[in-house]
């Protein structure tokens, strides 16, 4: 089965504060051939990852991934992606799409608490089809767990799924641990591409 979906070349870069390299898990990805800018926000990373996939939200367009380090997380995909229908819980795939990136991170003890702004980037007149959208989100949660080697911190994000929120400030990863509250605001942006990928 080919979950494969060939896309025009983007011609912006989706911009996301204090975004900086690929998690650890992931390879870079081709980048956008030039850069755009979405209002309030910095350069962030296109990336592609292997894995398999745990759940499919066909509803809601998320895909559950467990990387090649056993790390479970959530991917919101585009609806460009015409192939979802087809991806299934135990196939091996690989999703090119723009990771969550924190824009905002602190400990905290306030009530948990969830808001979420869609945003989009779109081509200028005259260049080539492109367009991604993103979500901002903040949220008041527990830490569901801390990787200081690729400098993730994973979090329950919109719609109760897994997000692995990229954090730049190694101080910042040092200052937080499993089960401890959390005030994260964040930025990701639509999976873009989702194909098969062999072996498991």
């Amino acid at each position: 089965m080919n979950f494969s979906l060939l896309l025009p070349a983007f011609c912006v870069s989706v911009c996301i504060a204090t975004a900086v390299g690929a998690s650890a898990h992931a390879q870079p990805a081709k980048a956008p051939a030039a850069e755009g800018a979405a209002k309030g926000v910095g350069a962030a990373e296109l990336t592609t990852i292997k894995a398999s996939v745990e759940a499919v939200d066909q509803r809601n367009r998320i895909v559950t991934l467990k990387g090649p380090r056993g790390n479970v997380f959530s991917v919101p995909v585009s609806e460009r992606v015409q192939n979802l229908p087809q991806v299934k819980a135990g196939d091996v795939v690989e999703v090119v799409h723009y990771e969550a990136v924190a824009v905002e991170v602190k400990r905290t003890e306030a009530a948990p608490a969830l808001t979420e702004t869609t945003m989009a980037d779109r081509a200028q007149p005259g260049e080539r089809p492109a367009g991604v959208a993103l979500r901002k989100v903040r949220v008041v949660t527990n830490v569901l767990g801390v990787n200081t080697d690729n400098q993730t911190v994973l979090v329950r994000g919109p719609l109760g799924h897994l997000a692995e929120v990229k954090v730049r400030d190694p101080k910042l990863i040092s200052d937080l641990q499993a089960g401890g509250q959390i005030d994260l605001t964040y930025v990701e942006g639509l999976a873009i591409e989702v194909r098969s990928a062999a072996g498991k």
